[in-house]
């Protein structure tokens, strides 16, 4: 059986990321580009992905290669050019996440984009997140929930990381919308925030936006005696109920330690794969085969939604103070 062929643009430690899991899932990239007309990393990460063919311009590559499907590991201040000349293909698409800094620039490609946009939020795929997100649909009453997210303080690292913890919200709550937000200013800089969101089925989501704390990345999900915690996203504890352990002489501290059920890991490919990026090159194959996306990837409206929720926390990209 012929293999999907594949053409990259972006040379990124990212966009070697993407070649190992496209191979894996049996896809196969022919042509590598950089975002960067003026760069010839292209030509060594042809070498080091044994690539046979690698461009000095990518849009060349888009018009002259005949490929099944394009995939954008570009700068983020590149991407949209590229994705604007790439959707006019009507093939396949692969972009990376955030797709830009500025939902306004999202929501003009919006108007002539197509169905067959995926977008790299690849932490939708996480065996974690999924338990979770299945935990609070099969719940018939509201959750509350808290994110932790001690992103750096630094506005390119907001809207191109913490977006990700942003989107684990929509993908797992469906559509919230914000409700309370104060931002923790000092020397009228922001250095983080608390905002609290909800959804049509009333679930209160508090996030903490604590940067350059000595913390990690966390979403604990609460419903009577169980407790769902992602700590890092990775990892998924699951607790019922408590053990509590009264004062001894020897030890005069009552102790409340939750009873931990449960523990979900990763699933074994993400042990050699960046986690998260071979289920999503299966997801990717399979809407080549079928033209169809699957509902659990990213597309471009989700991209817009989790831009335009970036930018209520924090501002505009170009205006923050951050």
């Amino acid at each position: 059986m012929n293999k999907n062929k594949i053409i990259l643009i972006g040379t990124s430690p990212i966009a070697g990321f993407h070649v190992k899991a496209l191979k894996e899932s049996g896809l196969e990239p022919i042509a590598i580009a950089s975002s960067n007309r003026n760069s010839s990393s292209q030509e060594k990460f042809a070498v080091e992905n044994n690539i046979k063919k690698s461009y000095s311009d990518w849009k060349n590559m888009i018009n002259e290669e005949k490929c099944d499907g394009i995939v954008i590991a570009a700068r983020i201040e590149s991407t949209i050019e590229i994705l604007e000349h790439a959707i006019k293909q009507n093939i396949p698409i692969l972009v990376e996440k955030p797709v830009s800094f500025n939902s306004k620039d999202i929501k003009k490609l919006l108007k002539n984009s197509h169905e067959m946009i995926m977008v790299g939020y690849n932490r939708r795929f996480y065996k974690t997140v999924n338990a979770v997100k299945n935990f609070v649909l099969e719940e018939k009453n509201a959750v509350l929930a808290s994110m932790v997210a001690p992103e750096s303080s630094n506005i390119r690292n907001f809207f191109s990381n913490t977006s990700h913890s942003l989107d684990m919200l929509r993908y797992i709550f469906g559509e919230i919308r914000l409700m309370y937000i104060k931002k923790f200013i000092v020397n009228d800089i922001q250095k983080g925030l608390v905002a609290t969101f909800s959804n049509d089925r009333k679930d209160v989501i508090q996030f903490i936006g604590n940067w350059g704390a000595s913390d990690n990345f966390a979403l604990s999900v609460f419903r009577d005696t169980k407790k769902f915690e992602l700590k890092p996203y990775e990892e998924l504890f699951i607790y019922n109920g408590m053990d509590i352990i009264q004062p001894t002489n020897k030890n005069p501290i009552r102790k409340y330690v939750p009873k931990l059920v449960n523990r979900i890991n990763l699933e074994s490919v993400d042990e050699y794969i960046k986690p998260g990026f071979y289920q999503q090159s299966r997801a990717f194959s399979e809407l080549i085969r079928n033209k169809t996306k699957t509902d659990l990837a990213a597309s471009l409206i989700d991209a817009f939604k989790d831009i335009e929720i970036c930018e209520k926390l924090v501002g505009k990209y170009e205006d923050s103070i951050l």
